[in-house]
């Protein structure tokens, strides 16, 4: 066991346990009617703390977007206030004319809003990506001419809250909701610590009344939340970062390992991705849950989908519900998409009606590419899935005949085919999202296909991992999959819930036996930013 450095780096900090316990008290004790305002402060204080220089950034997308939405929701309330006192004296037409101007200024409301917020996002996150291809460009026309790179602050969750706020900008529009007229309260929608760095990305709509709501205390809501918190520092400090230094090396250097090690580093892989994230949203979940306040699941047992489309149902599912929603439906019923349907039917009459949807996909997966990363290897990893994906809402047509005819869908066999089809398609994917450079995807990718003898030795991985830290982080491993097994096939049952009925003693001693080996257990690496959540990048 290697006891954490005393940095505050976030969820991981040794710090944060203090801080953790402040927040919980200053929360009940605050009127029930402040507490948001407790809230905000905590999370403000916890978001500086980590990096004070994105404060700048967050209150930019948090000033910008409350004013426009509440210039929207002004102009909708006196277009109301308009119509109905002329209700008598306007004709139709007039008032025709009048929606549509109003229409159009709430629009560029709209449009600035997103414009800000979104060149705030690619400036610090795409600029040095857009002047490394336009260098490329520069030098195919063997023109001596090299723009230099820009190293700026890249502030953090940045992508996550910009999304956040561009949906609760899109829904007042819509007229889903209305614009929140308490400025503080917006704030905390925006910058509520458990989610700011890395999701899950939620619904103004749907959980304004968990973040401002007043909640009582209540023990078995309390303890529930504690218990799912450390359920999620187990996964990932645990398993996630004893895994971590391992995966780091066999990606960074894949013509040094043998066979077995390359399919050991995408293995472990899959194992250390989902539990570095799926244990932040446990952690998250669970820290908000001690405070009465409920954040959306964002994972749902992803590694046994049937295939890739069922996968991204359950991996990350507030950013696709969020892609899908602001995205791929406006995009794929626009004009300029709807005219391409046109176009289409006249040369492939039943290939034609998937074109707006095909449109869609193709720029959402790759749009999904560029928002993990500023590389060409995130825009492949997305064209990949979405790839996958448009071939499946293609051949739809035939593979429903298929099951029609071949009685196949739910025979046990094919099922697991399915499963094991996706795996695979998902370790591609996997590659070449953690790989540092094509080159070393495609490296790692042969020899993971690699079966020669003398290629079987497991040295780097002795080197990079202890023997007994690597039997806790394997063997808790296989926990998490038995416990994903039975949500799976029980998905309403709640082993929590199992659990409160049995004896307190015996609910104490798990508990104490969690604590127990996340610190005995727990790797903590040479310093916290280093081993952060691997999300937090984005």
């Amino acid at each position: 066991m290697s006891l954490p450095p005393f940095s505050f780096a976030g969820f991981t900090s040794l710090y944060f346990i203090p801080f953790f316990l402040l927040t919980l008290v200053l929360y009940y004790l605050t009127k029930k009617k402040y507490r948001y305002i407790t809230l905000l402060v905590c999370s403000l204080a916890f978001y500086g703390r980590i990096s004070w220089k994105s404060l700048f950034f967050i209150a930019s997308t948090i000033v910008s977007m409350y004013f426009f939405a509440r210039a929207i929701s002004s102009n909708l309330k006196r277009q109301k206030e308009f119509l109905l006192s002329n209700k008598e004296t306007r004709t139709g037409e007039e008032k025709k004319s009048y929606k549509e101007k109003e229409k159009k200024k709430r629009k560029r409301f709209l449009i600035l809003g997103i414009v800000f917020n979104l060149a705030l996002l690619v400036i610090r996150k795409y600029r040095n990506f857009f002047i490394f291809n336009l260098n490329g460009i520069i030098h195919w026309f063997n023109k001596d001419v090299t723009i230099g790179s820009l190293d700026l602050f890249l502030p953090l969750g940045i992508s996550f809250y910009v999304f956040q706020a561009i949906g609760y900008l899109v829904d007042v529009y819509w007229q889903k909701i209305e614009a929140e007229e308490n400025f503080l309260k917006f704030a905390l929608f925006l910058c509520y610590f458990p989610k700011v760095m890395q999701g899950p990305i939620v619904r103004y709509g749907e959980r304004k009344d968990a973040l401002f709501g007043e909640h009582d205390f209540d023990y078995t809501t309390f303890t529930d939340g504690l218990k799912r918190a450390l359920y999620g520092y187990r996964k990932k400090l645990v398993i996630a970062d004893t895994l971590l230094g391992f995966i780091r090396f066999g990606f960074g250097n894949p013509e040094v390992l043998s066979g077995l090690e390359a399919r050991l580093v995408v293995v472990f892989y899959f194992i250390q991705d989902y539990c570095d994230f799926s244990g932040y949203r446990d952690i998250a979940i669970g820290l908000s849950n001690t405070r009465g306040i409920k954040l959306p699941e964002n994972f749902n047992h992803p590694y046994f989908a049937v295939g890739i489309d069922d996968y991204w149902r359950r991996w990350h599912s507030t950013l696709g519900s969020w892609f899908k929603d602001y995205l791929f439906y406006p995009l794929s019923l626009s004009r300029f998409s709807l005219k391409l349907g046109k176009a289409g039917k006249k040369l492939f009459k039943n290939f034609g009606k998937k074109v707006p949807a095909v449109f869609g996909l193709t720029v959402v997966w790759f749009r999904t590419g560029l928002w993990h990363g500023a590389s060409w290897n995130y825009v492949l990893w997305g064209l990949y899935y979405g790839f996958i994906i448009i071939l499946s809402v293609c051949f739809q047509p035939l593979i429903g005949k298929f099951y029609e005819k071949s009685k196949l869908k739910d025979n046990p066999f094919w099922i697991a085919f399915q499963h094991i089809r996706t795996l695979f398609l998902l370790a591609i994917g996997k590659i070449l999202f953690r790989a540092p450079s094509l080159k070393d995807a495609y490296t790692l990718f042969i020899k993971c296909f690699s079966y020669s003898p003398s290629y079987c030795s497991i040295t780097n991985l002795n080197n990079q991992l202890g023997y007994i830290s690597r039997i806790a982080a394997l063997a808790l491993s296989l926990a998490v999959l038995i416990v994903d097994i039975i949500q799976e096939k029980k998905p309403d049952t709640s082993l929590l819930a199992k659990l409160n009925r049995k004896p307190l003693a015996l609910q104490w001693s798990l508990l104490v036996l969690l604590v127990v080996s996340v610190v005995w257990f727990g790797f903590y690496g040479s310093g916290l930013p280093h081993y952060d959540f691997g999300y937090i990048q984005f």
